[in-house]
């Protein structure tokens, strides 16, 4: 790569950390290409260039952000840790995430932009589910899962206490109580904990 091609790419990068940065802060619709251009220190011209509108700006922005995520998983199932300490965090991680993003930015990712949608549930399927499979799968030959149960519960378990409603109950104002609530009926079930 060229110093050219080498000063394109970077102001891609600022431009995409600039709207992530001002997405998180006030959302989707308020934001306009003129406010990404200031905060990145680049034209309008510039983004239009690069991505041809805001909305196509916002989707890059998603799909980085969703492959950050992704690799942090797989980092993070790749530790030589317990099971319950890579859900713990897994679990930790997405709620400190979705507590950082503004309301809006996450209604337009999974309920307005069909586009992103697609490309989110594909991603999940072909990705994310995948290596939640194989955490599953390696937790069961180590005895921290039972093996008797089949993967399909062990996901619609996973499922149940890993999903938005929940997540953002968790990182409302009283959220710390629900958490820790919501970690000991994960990992222990709803009986009386033994002394």
């Amino acid at each position: 790569m060229n110093g050219y091609e080498r000063r394109k790419e970077q102001k891609k990068m600022d431009i995409k950390k600039a709207a992530f940065t001002l997405f998180q802060q006030q959302g989707v619709k308020d934001i306009k290409i003129e406010d990404i251009a200031k905060e990145a220190g680049v034209s309008q011209v510039t983004i239009y260039n690069h991505f041809g509108s805001k909305e196509a700006l916002f989707r890059e922005v998603i799909k980085d952000y969703t492959i950050e995520q992704y690799e942090f998983h797989k980092d993070l199932f790749d530790k030589n840790i317990s099971f319950l300490e890579k859900m713990k965090t897994s679990i930790l991680h997405k709620t400190k995430q979705v507590a950082n993003i503004h309301p809006e930015v996450i209604r337009e990712m999974m309920l307005v932009d069909e586009e992103l949608r697609a490309y989110l549930t594909e991603f999940q399927s072909s990705h994310a589910i995948p290596l939640i499979m194989q955490l599953i799968k390696d937790a069961q030959k180590t005895g921290e899962i039972n093996p008797d149960l089949s993967e399909q519960s062990i996901m619609v378990y996973i499922q149940l206490f890993n999903n938005d409603m929940l997540i953002s109950m968790i990182t409302a104002e009283n959220g710390k109580k629900l958490a820790s609530d919501i970690f000991q009926m994960f990992f222990y079930g709803l009986s009386q904990p033994k002394e």
